[in-house]
C-alpha cells in the first residue's frame, strides 16, 4: 500500500466529511451549498474507494516474449475500464504513460527474465478527473505473459550444421534391401526415391519409404547436473530447438525426465525449475522399443560424467556437446 496517498486521501475525505456536517448542522444556504460541493467532490472519489486490486487488469496484445530481448508490446486495460485517470510507471521511474477517459492501451517497450508474468514490474496510479484522490496499485495482467529462454542462434547454427552432417553421413550408402516398404508419391517428395520400376505396374507413382532400419530420428536431450550454468544451457537448448532439425520433443533430465514439446518450447521452458540431479535411471522411458532408432545431440557440463547417460541410451547413437566454461563445442 502507499501510506502516502493512503494519508492523503483520508485527510481529504475528512474535510469533505466535515464540510456536509456542517452544511446539515447550519441549515443556512451557504452551508448547504459547501455540503453539495463536498457531496459532488466526494462522488468523484467514489469509484478510488473500492477495493481495485483484484479489478484492474491489463490484456498484452501478444503474451510470449524471449528473455533479455526488448519488445514493443500493447497493453490494454480490460478489467476496470470505467476508471478515470490511470498512469503507467516502470519500476525505474523512468518512463510514464498517461491513459485518460476514452483511452485504455498503452504502447510499452520492456525487456523480461525469463519467466511467467502474472503482473509486470510497473505500477498502475489511478485517480479522479481532476487528480485528487489516488491510488497506487501493481499492473496485473489478465493472461500471464510467457517469457522464454534469451537465444543463442549463432552457436545453435553452427552445432546443428555439425551434428546433421555428421548424422547424414552415418546414414548415407544404406543398402536398398534396408528399405521397409512403399508407398504413394505425395508432392514434395525427393524425384530420386522414386521407384520407377514399381510405379510402371502400379499406373502411379510409387517412392521408396525414406524410414530406413538404420536410419534415426534426431532427439535433444539436456543433462541438468550440479556444475551446468542453468540459464545459458535452456539458451542452447531453446536455440537448437528452433533450427527444426529435431524430431518430436526434446528433453530435460534431472531426477525426472522433462518432455519440451516442438513449437512451444517458450512455454515448457518459461518456468522450469531444477529438482535434483540426473541419473542414467532417469532415462527409463527413453530406451524402449519405439526409441531404438533415435540419435541424441546431448547437451552436457561434463562429458565424461555423461558417460554412462550413453551407455544406458544403447544402442542409439549419440553426440555429447560439452557446455564446461559456459563454451560449446563436441
Amino acid at each position: 500500500m502507499n501510506w502516502r496517498n493512503f494519508f492523503i486521501n483520508a485527510g481529504i475525505l475528512l474535510v469533505l466529511s466535515l464540510l456536509i456536517v456542517f452544511g446539515v448542522a447550519f441549515n443556512s444556504s451557504t452551508s448547504w451549498f459547501a455540503s453539495d460541493f463536498a457531496i459532488l467532490i466526494l462522488l468523484l472519489a467514489i469509484p478510488l474507494l473500492w477495493p481495485l486490486k483484484n479489478t484492474l487488469r491489463f490484456t498484452a496484445d501478444n503474451p510470449d516474449m524471449i528473455a533479455d530481448r526488448p519488445v514493443t508490446r500493447l497493453f490494454t486495460l480490460t478489467h476496470g475500464r470505467w476508471l478515470p485517470n490511470l498512469f503507467l510507471l516502470d519500476s525505474a521511474k523512468t518512463h510514464t504513460w498517461h491513459l485518460p477517459i476514452g483511452q485504455r492501451t498503452a504502447k510499452i517497450s520492456l525487456t523480461l527474465q525469463r519467466g511467467i508474468y502474472e503482473q509486470l514490474p510497473m505500477t498502475v496510479t489511478v485517480t479522479d478527473l481532476f487528480g485528487w484522490f489516488r491510488k497506487t496499485l501493481p499492473l496485473r495482467l489478465a493472461t500471464p505473459i510467457t517469457v522464454g529462454p534469451a537465444r543463442r542462434p549463432e552457436a545453435a547454427a553452427r552445432i546443428a550444421d555439425d551434428f546433421s552432417q555428421k548424422m547424414s553421413a552415418a546414414d548415407a550408402g544404406l543398402p536398398s534391401d534396408r528399405i521397409k516398404n512403399f508407398r504413394d508419391y505425395f508432392p514434395g517428395d525427393n524425384i530420386q526415391q522414386i521407384a520407377w520400376k514399381v510405379s510402371a505396374h502400379a499406373d502411379t507413382l510409387i517412392v521408396h519409404d525414406d524410414e530406413h532400419e538404420g536410419q534415426a530420428s534426431w532427439t535433444l536431450l539436456l543433462l541438468i547436473t550440479p556444475t551446468l550454468s542453468l540459464e545459458p544451457a535452456l539458451s542452447l537448448f531453446a536455440s537448437l530447438m528452433d533450427t527444426g532439425i529435431f524430431s518430436g520433443n526434446g528433453y530435460l533430465l534431472d531426477s525426472r525426465l522433462t518432455s519440451v514439446i516442438q513449437g512451444r518450447q517458450n512455454t515448457s521452458l518459461a518456468n522450469f525449475e531444477p529438482d535434483g540431479t540426473a541419473t542414467p535411471d532417469s532415462l527409463a522411458a527413453l530406451t524402449t522399443p519405439q526409441h531404438q532408432h533415435r540419435a541424441y545431440l546431448i547437451l552436457t557440463a561434463d562429458t565424461q560424467a555423461a558417460v554412462p547417460f550413453t551407455h544406458a541410451l544403447a544402442p542409439a547413437a549419440t553426440t555429447l556437446v560439452d557446455l564446461s566454461g559456459g563454451d560449446d563445442h563436441a
